[in-house]
């Protein structure tokens, strides 16, 4: 199954794949978060790129607790949903940009390029996480959960 995994802020969101067998979470972009012409630009993403579900990150607090901004993701992601038709899957993202900034430093990116690419690997952590759960609980590829 392919997703389409979502790092929602305010400003910017990342975008990642997944391939089709659910291996690899793959970066993608970062694009300016403009709301309802995003969303446009997303649903026919989807459609060009044969994605089958969506991932969005919930921004949660260590103790689990949702943030204040988990309510703005929820609404997009579920705002996507229904203009896509794709199965929606809400992902805790805690910690995704710090890990996502050391897998980058990691791989020796300078960090000027770190900067343009955070939320796209922070998407990327999302979505591999997901996948990473669903082969723990033998979710077959073909299915969205």
């Amino acid at each position: 199954m392919r997703w389409l995994a979502i790092d929602h802020g305010t400003k910017k969101i990342g975008l990642a794949f997944s391939d089709e067998l659910e291996i690899l979470a793959s970066p993608f972009e970062v694009w300016p978060q403009e709301e309802e012409r995003t969303l446009d630009r997303l649903a026919r993403l989807c459609r060009e790129e044969g994605v089958q579900a969506l991932a969005v990150g919930l921004p949660r607090h260590k103790d689990g607790a949702e943030s204040a901004t988990a309510p703005a993701a929820r609404a997009f992601g579920e705002a996507l949903a229904a203009l896509t038709g794709l199965p929606l899957r809400l992902v805790n993202e805690h910690l995704s940009s710090a890990e996502a900034e050391r897998l980058l430093r990691e791989r020796g990116v300078k960090p000027e390029r770190r900067k343009l690419l955070l939320d796209a690997a922070a998407a990327a952590v999302i979505l591999s996480e997901l996948l990473e759960d669903r082969r723990a609980r033998g979710i077959p590829v073909a299915s969205p959960d």
